[in-house]
């Protein structure tokens, strides 16, 4: 809850930089509607990709107010971003979803960098990517259904050091970046030492296991209902 406060202050400052009015559209074309007032503004891409924003903004904000305010956990709405635009007026709806992400979000493609420390044959493939593990391929296949964009086995500069973080996720429409590694061969010594190295940089940084931070074990993926658990409780 303490996340979803946070991200009502962050809406509510972001809505205040939008346009007041709303997108509708008619046949092909989309207009900015003001009152009463239709501009026509189908070239004015900005625009159109500001009052996406702005409404879905709107609904995840009565969204959060909604569940703050609820005493049973069974009365939580509990949709995704991808499931509330689906719920918006056709106008909104025939746009890409990229125009409803964060402003400051760059469009991340998946990504596989070999680590060369662990030369093991990647043989689990998905989109493209093989990735080590079944469990790790879980975890992408759920990233994927949520509209998460990551990057697997991405360099990433911590202070002095460098490291690779299994997955480093960013959630397009808060633009929040969280990091999940997934630790499975404890019985290896070149395993476990680069896992503390990695854990004690995260740490140091200021990453927070449980906020922006993600660990799982071999023991934790047998299915993908405690992937879809761990993204709905820390990246959603």
């Amino acid at each position: 809850m303490a996340n979803w406060e946070k991200e009502l202050i962050e809406i509510q400052k972001e809505l205040e930089t939008l346009p007041e009015g709303y997108l509708t559209r008619k046949k092909t074309s989309y207009y900015h509607a003001i009152g009463r007032t239709q501009t026509g503004i189908t070239k004015n891409i900005l625009l159109i990709q500001q009052l996406c924003r702005k409404k879905y903004l709107l609904v995840r904000r009565g969204q959060l107010e909604m569940n703050l305010t609820t005493t049973s956990s069974e009365q939580l709405d509990t949709r995704a971003a991808q499931e509330l635009i689906a719920s918006l007026p056709k106008a909104y709806q025939t746009t890409p979803i990229h125009y409803f992400y964060h402003p400051q979000v760059e469009k991340w493609p998946g990504r596989q960098q070999k680590d060369d420390l662990f030369p093991e044959s990647a043989i689990y493939t998905y989109n493209n990517i093989n990735f080590r593990s079944m469990a790790e391929r879980i975890i992408a296949e759920q990233l994927d259904k949520y509209g998460l964009l990551y990057r697997y086995e991405h360099n990433l500069n911590l202070l002095d050091q460098q490291v690779s973080p299994d997955f480093l996720v960013k959630n397009p429409f808060t633009n929040q970046t969280t990091i999940w590694e997934h630790f499975g061969a404890f019985n290896e010594k070149r395993y476990a030492d680069n896992m503390n190295n990695k854990m004690d940089a995260y740490l140091n940084q200021g990453f927070q296991i449980g906020y922006d931070l993600i660990t799982t074990y071999h023991y934790h993926i047998r299915n993908s209902e405690r992937v879809r658990q761990l993204i709905k409780e820390i990246i959603l």
